[in-house]
């Protein structure tokens, strides 16, 4: 069954579960939690147990074609480029009036519904409030802080949070094949945010930057501005190189598209899909490679401070660099540990606001330099 091969969530996943089985499923979810915890996992394993005849069974075609996002009946709506297009949204509502092409309903997921900006989110609330009996959406966000009250009204909201640490640690040394030590390593650094673990697990240079990141962090004490310059720059290239990776991926599927098999009009119109997947993907995965760096540090200086005031070693995400916090512990004042995490905080929300990478990483590192050090 679908529902067994999701991480946590036990209680989520079993009261989803049993609405599609007594045939008591809302009209309309509101899915909540941190990024990478499996919400939209849940999403899709609770729109193929409502369209397979047995709930779920993740062998059938309807099964694999919903998780594949191949099923005619079950639409996921993204952002293109910063927002949900209102004329997107249009288009759903007009959908859904119409009769599910297979089975017994229809799906819609809005991933990243909070970017659903007020026009957009209007045209949604007009068929939440008349909605189709064979219609079920579920809006899936980060923040829902930012969904309309108005919709949010119209839903069932389901949180989620992060998964149990040992919990976590199991599946991923299951799964991936590692040691327990790496392991644990892994699902502290990344706070039980299991789409985060995985990413670790499968890319090493990730940890290779966290090491980076905190070499910098103790080399501010004694750095002149260049040399707090120049780490930045370092910092912002470990930043740039996935993205780069990534910008190569989606120009050589273009390539791809070129071979003569395809109508230049389907090849024009699926290059400019792409050019739009590669747009998101790209502020994505650098506002990412930001927050991952803030994080880190962050990370690394709350040890400092549980090291500083005799707290539980236990405690420590980098437990591998104990030795380490240990000499910065000696050193740091704990005000100056707390205004660094404070500092930290605020470099984490510039990130989601689209402040320049660069600029970011300066102002921080400066920041952090004076907070710590002057």
């Amino acid at each position: 069954m679908l529902w067994d091969n999701v991480v946590g969530h036990s209680a989520v996943c079993l009261s989803l579960k049993n609405s599609v089985e007594q045939d008591r499923v809302h009209h309309a979810y509101l899915f909540t939690g941190p990024s990478g915890v499996g919400k939209f996992i849940v999403a899709r394993t609770l729109a193929a147990s409502m369209l397979c005849p047995e709930g779920g069974c993740g062998e059938c075609n309807v099964c694999r074609r919903v998780m594949q996002e191949k099923h005619p009946d079950v639409r996921v709506i993204r952002p293109a480029g910063k927002n949900i297009p209102v004329e997107t949204v249009r288009e759903v509502r007009m959908d859904a009036f119409m009769k599910p092409s297979e089975g017994a309903r229809k799906v819609y997921i809005f991933k990243g519904a909070e970017r659903m900006w007020e026009e957009g989110a209007s045209t949604l609330l007009k068929v939440l409030e008349e909605p189709p009996g064979d219609v079920v959406f579920i809006l899936v966000t980060a923040n829902p802080a930012g969904v309309l009250p108005t919709i949010r009204s119209r839903c069932q909201e389901v949180s989620f949070a992060n998964v149990p640490l040992e919990q976590l640690k199991t599946y991923i040394m299951e799964r991936k094949g590692i040691s327990e030590e790496r392991a644990d390593l892994v699902v502290r650094l990344t706070g039980g945010v299991l789409g985060r673990a995985l990413d670790w697990c499968d890319e090493q240079w990730r940890l290779a930057r966290r090491d980076n990141v905190i070499k910098a962090a103790r080399a501010l004490k004694r750095a002149e501005l260049n040399d707090v310059l120049q780490m930045a720059s370092e910092l912002y290239r470990e930043v740039r190189a996935p993205v780069e990776e990534l910008s190569a991926t989606y120009q050589q599927r273009k390539r791809d598209l070129e071979d003569g098999s395809l109508d230049a009009g389907v090849v024009r119109r699926l290059s400019k899909d792409l050019d739009e997947a590669l747009s998101r993907e790209r502020v994505k995965e650098e506002t990412r490679g930001v927050e991952e760096i803030m994080t880190t540090l962050s990370w690394w200086y709350r040890d400092i401070l549980v090291m500083k005031e005799g707290g539980d070693p236990g405690l420590l995400v980098n437990r591998d660099l104990t030795g380490e916090i240990e000499e910065e512990a000696e050193v740091i004042p704990t005000r100056r540990l707390l205004d660094s995490i404070d500092l930290l905080a605020g470099g984490i929300l510039a990130a989601e606001r689209n402040v320049p990478v660069q600029l970011n990483l300066e102002s921080t590192l400066l920041g952090l330099q004076e907070a710590l050090y002057a």
